[in-house]
C-alpha cells in the first residue's frame, strides 16, 4: 500500500466552468499521474526480478461501503487482463498498490495468500516436513536483496520523476514571489533590523548565495528554527550592499496559527487591482477614475522604477509621507479587450500615460481613544535609539501634549518634506533600582519608510519616522467628541473587553463570502496580546457598508455592550488610500536544459528536506499535528496551483513526489518503509520475521494510517469551517 499524505484573472459565465473543470482535471491526471509512476516503479522492478504481478492499480478498489440501498458502490472505474496481469484505477484514490504473488498488505488476506506461493515439492511424499516449497515466481521466493529493490523501486521513480518534473517546470518558466520584504510588522525581529526592499539571499545553511530564493523559503526556514533558536540569513538592501543578520523569531503570533514569525510580508508590484465587482467601497476615490490593471510609473512627477516587474519600495514610502492631502500618481494603462483583460499583443508595448489624483481615505474609527502602553521595540539606528529611548519606557506627553490617539500619533509626526523638527517627548521609566522617574527625550524624526497604520496581526503600534514601537491597551482614555462612541454613552475609564461584528445585510454576507462578517462570527475577546484594539482598527477597515460592532466594556463592576457604526475619521487617515497593489511576481525560467535539471534537482532536494524536517518537529512535538493535510487538503492545495497555470501544477507534482518518496519509506508496516523494516531484519535474523508478527504489526500499521487519514481529514474540514 502507498500513501499520499502532506504537511488572478477575471472569468465568468462559462469561461468560469470551463477554467475551473480544466483545473480539477489538471489535478486528476497529475496526482493520478505521481501515483502511477510510483506502482510502475514496483511493477518493472518486479518483473525484472521474475516476480508474478496479479495486479497494477492506480487507486484502491476496494470501498468501505458496498450498497447504498439498491446501488452497488463499483470498486474499480476500469480495468483490464493484460497477460496476468490485471491494471485497474480504483475507486478509492488515495494511493494505488502492485500486487504480487506472495505478497499482500492487508492482513486478512496474509494465510490465503501464503497458500497460493506453495508447490509441492518434487519427490516429497505426504509425510514429509518439506512437502511444499515456494513459486519461483512469488515475491517470498526471490532474495532479500532483490526484495529490496522491489520495494524501494517505487520511492526511487519518484524521485527521478519528481526531478523531471521540476526540470519541465522550470523549462517553461515558474512564478516566483522573490525574497524581498515588501514592509514589518511593529514591534518584530524584522521591524528592529531589517528594511523594505532588502532581499534574503542566503540562510546559514546553504552551501552559498542564491539569489532565486522565494518568500516561501523564508517562511519555512523561520518555521524550522523555531522561536527557541536564531536564524542567520544574508540580506542584500536597497543600495547592493550585503551583511549577515541575526534574528529570533517571534512566537508572540505563535497562539492563533502555532508557527513563530519574524514580522515582514511579502512585496507587491506597482499593477493595481481594483474590488469593484466585490468591495468597491474600498477602492480609491480618485480623478479620473483607477481601472484594474493600471500601472503606477510617478509618484508626485518623481518616476519610479522603469522595469514593472522589480519592486521599488518607494512607493509604499511616498504614500505614507503625505496621508492628508490629495496626491497626483500617473499610470501606465495598456488596452483592453472586450472581457476586460489587456490585450495579449500590447503585454510588451508601452500604454497609454494618465495623471490620476487620489483623494485622502479617512480611516474607520468609532471615536474611542485608547491609553498608550509600553514601548515594546526600538529600531536599530533609529532616531529613538540616538534619544535614549529604551524598552518599558511609556510615553506621556510630546512638545507638552498629551499623547492623544496613540494609533495616529505616527502621522502627527510625519516631517515636513525639506523641514526639520524636532520633539521633546517626555517618558516614564524605571531607573537601575527600580525607581519610577521621568525623563525627557529629544528627538528628530524621518521620513517613514513604510506605513503605520498596517496591523493585520493585531499587536504594537509604531511611530515609523521615530522607530519606536508601543502597545496600545484596551483602556479608554478620552471619547471623541459627536462621534460614535460618545453618541453610545461609552467614556474615558471604560475597558473594552469584547468586540462583536454585527452585518447590517445578511445577504450580502452571503453574496461576498470573503468579508470579514463571513469570517467572524463570533465575539472577539480583547486579550492584550494579538487580540488587542490594533487588530479591531484593521477589521474595521474591511467591514461591508453600514456594519457595525458590537462592544463590550468593563465599568467598575458592571459590563456594558453597545452597538457602535464606524465612521470615516477627519483627522486620522488610511496611508493606502485604498491602492491594492498586485503581489509582485517574477517568472523563473532556466537559460538551459541543464540549468533547468539543476533546478528540479534543487526542488526535490529541498522539498525532501522539508518533509524530513516537518515529521521531526511533530515527532518532539514542536508542529501540531493539527496542521497535518490528508486527501481533501491535498486536492484543495493541487487545485489552487493547477488554476495558477502548469508550471505550478507541476512544481505542486514535483512537491507531492518529494513527499510520496519520504512517507511512503517511514518505517510503518504496509508502507515500503515498513516492508523495507522487516527485509532488514529478516536479513540479520537469516529468517524471516514469524509471519504472526508481521500480520499484527500490519494490522496495527493498517490502523495507524487509517486512523492519521481520519484525522487529516478532519482538520481539513475544521480549516474549511474556520
Amino acid at each position: 500500500m502507498d500513501l499520499c499524505l502532506i504537511a488572478a484573472a477575471k472569468t465568468s459565465g462559462l469561461a468560469d466552468i470551463l477554467s475551473g473543470a480544466w483545473a480539477i482535471a489538471s489535478v486528476a491526471l497529475g496526482l493520478g499521474f505521481v501515483i502511477f509512476v510510483h506502482e510502475l516503479g514496483h511493477f518493472l522492478v518486479a518483473k525484472a526480478c521474475g516476480v508474478k504481478c496479479d495486479k497494477f492499480n492506480v487507486g484502491f478498489d476496494w470501498f468501505p461501503i458496498e450498497k447504498i440501498g439498491p446501488f452497488t458502490i463499483p470498486t474499480s472505474l476500469w480495468k483490464r487482463q493484460w497477460g496476468e496481469t490485471e491494471y485497474g484505477i480504483g475507486i478509492l484514490p488515495l494511493g494505488g498498490y502492485v500486487k504480487m504473488l506472495g505478497q499482500d498488505d492487508d492482513p486478512r488476506n496474509a494465510v490465503t495468500e501464503a497458500e497460493r506461493t506453495k508447490l509441492k515439492a518434487e519427490g516429497a511424499s505426504e509425510t514429509s516436513e518439506e512437502k511444499f516449497t515456494l513459486d519461483p515466481r512469488s515475491y517470498p521466493a526471490k532474495s532479500v536483496p532483490a526484495r529490496m529493490a522491489i520495494i524501494s523501486a517505487g520511492v526511487i521513480m519518484n524521485v527521478i520523476f519528481g526531478v523531471l518534473l521540476g526540470t519541465l517546470a522550470y523549462g517553461l518558466g515558474v512564478p516566483e514571489m522573490p525574497a524581498i520584504i515588501g514592509g514589518t510588522s511593529p514591534g518584530s525581529p524584522a521591524w528592529e533590523q531589517l528594511q523594505p526592499g532588502m532581499q534574503a539571499i542566503q540562510f546559514a545553511s546553504d552551501s552559498g548565495p542564491y539569489e532565486h530564493h522565494r518568500f516561501e523559503d523564508v517562511k519555512r526556514h523561520v518555521v524550522f528554527t523555531g522561536d527557541d533558536a536564531d536564524l542567520k540569513v544574508l540580506m542584500r538592501d536597497r543600495d547592493g550592499q550585503t551583511d549577515w543578520f541575526t534574528l529570533r523569531p517571534s512566537g508572540r503570533t505563535k497562539k492563533e496559527t502555532d508557527f513563530p514569525s519574524l514580522g515582514f510580508y511579502s512585496a507587491s508590484s506597482r499593477t493595481i487591482r481594483t474590488l469593484a465587482d466585490e468591495r468597491p467601497d474600498l477602492d480609491a476615490n480618485s480623478t479620473p477614475a483607477i481601472k484594474d490593471r493600471d500601472i503606477v510609473v510617478a509618484i508626485e512627477d518623481v518616476a519610479l522604477e522603469s522595469d514593472p516587474k522589480k519592486f521599488d519600495y518607494r512607493v509604499n514610502a511616498m504614500l505614507a509621507r503625505n496621508p492628508t492631502k490629495p496626491l497626483k500618481i500617473t499610470v501606465e494603462r495598456k488596452p483592453e479587450q472586450e472581457n476586460g483583460q489587456p490585450s495579449k499583443a500590447d503585454q510588451d508595448t508601452p500604454g497609454q500615460r494618465i495623471d490620476i489624483v487620489v483623494q485622502p481615505r479617512g480611516m474607520r474609527t468609532v471615536g474611542l481613544v485608547m491609553k498608550i502602553g509600553p514601548v515594546v521595540s526600538i529600531r536599530h539606528g533609529s532616531p529613538a535609539a540616538q534619544a535614549g529611548f529604551r524598552v518599558g519606557d511609556r510615553i506621556e506627553s510630546v512638545n507638552g501634549q498629551p499623547v492623544g490617539d496613540p494609533l495616529s500619533l505616527g502621522q502627527r509626526l510625519i516631517p515636513s518634506a525639506g523641514k526639520t523638527t524636532t520633539y521633546k517627548f517626555v517618558v516614564v521609566r524605571h531607573d537601575s533600582a527600580g525607581k519610577v522617574t521621568t525623563d525627557e527625550l529629544t528627538v528628530t524624526p524621518t521620513a517613514p519608510g513604510q506605513f503605520s497604520n498596517d496591523f493585520p496581526m493585531g499587536g504594537p503600534a509604531a511611530i515609523e519616522s521615530v522607530g519606536v514601537a508601543f502597545d496600545v491597551t484596551s483602556e479608554v482614555v478620552a471619547v471623541e467628541p459627536n462621534s460614535p462612541a460618545e453618541k453610545a454613552g461609552l467614556k474615558a475609564g471604560d475597558q473594552v473587553t469584547a468586540v462583536l461584528v454585527e452585518p447590517a445585510d445578511k445577504a450580502a454576507v452571503k453574496k461576498n463570502k470573503k468579508s470579514l462578517e463571513f469570517r467572524l462570527s463570533e465575539s472577539i475577546v480583547l486579550d492584550g496580546e494579538l487580540k488587542c484594539w490594533t487588530r479591531i482598527q484593521d477589521y474595521m477597515q474591511s467591514l461591508l457598508p453600514d456594519s457595525k460592532i458590537a462592544v463590550t466594556v468593563k465599568r467598575a463592576d458592571k459590563e456594558l455592550t453597545v452597538s457602535l457604526a464606524p465612521e470615516q475619521s477627519a483627522t486620522y487617515f488610511d496611508e493606502r488610500r485604498g491602492l491594492h497593489f498586485a503581489p509582485l511576481q517574477i517568472i523563473h525560467k532556466a537559460n538551459s536544459v541543464g540549468e533547468a535539471f539543476a533546478l528540479g534537482y534543487r526542488e526535490v532536494k529541498e522539498r525532501m528536506g522539508e518533509v524530513l524536517a516537518t515529521l521531526k518537529r511533530l515527532v518532539l512535538g514542536r508542529i501540531s499535528a493539527k496542521h497535518l493535510s490528508g486527501p481533501a487538503g491535498i486536492l484543495t492545495q493541487a487545485t489552487v496551483f493547477a488554476s495558477a497555470g502548469l508550471p505550478m501544477l507541476l512544481i505542486f507534482l514535483t512537491m507531492l513526489s518529494a513527499n510520496l518518496a519520504i512517507v511512503n519509506f517511514l518505517p510503518i508496516p504496509v508502507l515500503d518503509g515498513g516492508h523495507m523494516l522487516f527485509l532488514a531484519a529478516e536479513w540479520i535474523r537469516r529468517k524471516p520475521v514469524p509471519p504472526a508478527v508481521q500480520i499484527w504489526l500490519s494490522g496495527a500499521g493498517l490502523l495507524f494510517l487509517l486512523s492519521l487519514m481520519v484525522f487529516a481529514t478532519t482538520m481539513d474540514i475544521g480549516r474549511w469551517l474556520k
